[in-house]
């Protein structure tokens, strides 16, 4: 389990692979408390960084972190006609 500080701003990254390239898809993803399935609302824009998903965590983002708490990382690929959902590896804010 990684943990991060929970006044830390930076990438929150979940590595992907495929049978193909996926950094051309659209890539979104979720910051949940573990045990929670994302829904609509969660879903935040996220890019690419080399072949991992990544999206910005931390204070003053759209995903704060809770100390305490630990988090799953949701990414979602759009990928016409296929819409994955992957799960990332948990997340300890410190």
């Amino acid at each position: 389990m990684l943990g991060i500080p929970s006044l830390s701003v930076e990438y929150l990254k979940v590595p992907c692979s495929g049978p193909a390239d996926l950094t051309g898809y659209t890539v979104e993803m979720a910051v949940l408390p573990d045990g929670q399935d994302p829904t609509s609302g969660d879903w935040k824009p996220a890019s690419w960084i080399g072949s991992d998903a990544a999206v910005l965590i931390g204070p003053g983002t759209g995903l704060p972190l809770t100390k305490g708490v630990t988090y799953r990382p949701w990414v979602r690929i759009t990928a016409s006609p296929e819409k994955p959902v992957l799960k990332g590896d948990l997340v300890h804010a410190e």
